[in-house]
């Protein structure tokens, strides 16, 4: 009888769903897993790295124009070619920021699928951040980024038509 009544106080172990356990996986194909789960997680700090290389060097290619006007006391039809210039650049610059966009999908995409046949304790680790805020994050700063290269081009377009006016003063 007491046996009983203990077992009655005794937790039982939890049942795991066997959806969250991976399959089981020889060595070699951990192995093959976890370099994909490195080289997909390199070149998402690669692609990140390259969008914001883009932003400040499309700010660069802004200053030189700027300066480019201003050193060679730029008349309108020549400042014109120069916001022509900007105006390439400046969508360049945005397709390229979604370009990469897209890149990161990929390698995240990847990095998931991947996760997937780890174990469950590496499962809750990685999936500390849910998807939703890092979808909001990455989305966020992209827009962000956007938008400093937009008002970099009209920034540097008004600094052009003031470099012509005082031009002609």
């Amino acid at each position: 009888m007491a046996d009983k009544t203990k077992a009655k106080h005794e937790p039982e172990p939890e049942k795991e769903d066997l959806d969250d356990v991976p399959d089981p996986i020889d060595d070699g194909i951990r192995i093959e897993l976890a370099q994909i789960y490195d080289t997909a997680s390199r070149a998402l700090l690669f692609v990140k790295t390259q969008q914001w290389w883009t932003v400040g060097s499309t700010l660069i290619v802004y200053i030189a124009f700027m300066a480019i006007a201003k050193l060679t006391g730029a008349g309108p039809a020549f400042v014109n070619k120069l916001t022509a210039l900007l105006i390439v650049v400046a969508c360049a610059a945005v397709f390229m920021l979604i370009i990469y966009q897209f890149w990161q999908h990929n390698e995240l995409t990847r990095i998931q699928a991947v996760a997937r046949h780890f174990s469950p304790a590496f499962q809750k680790i990685h999936g500390m951040k849910s998807k939703a805020e890092g979808d909001f994050h990455r989305y966020t700063l992209l827009t962000f980024m956007v938008i400093v290269v937009v008002l970099g081009a009209v920034v540097t377009h008004l600094g052009l038509q003031e470099i012509v006016l005082r031009r002609n003063l």
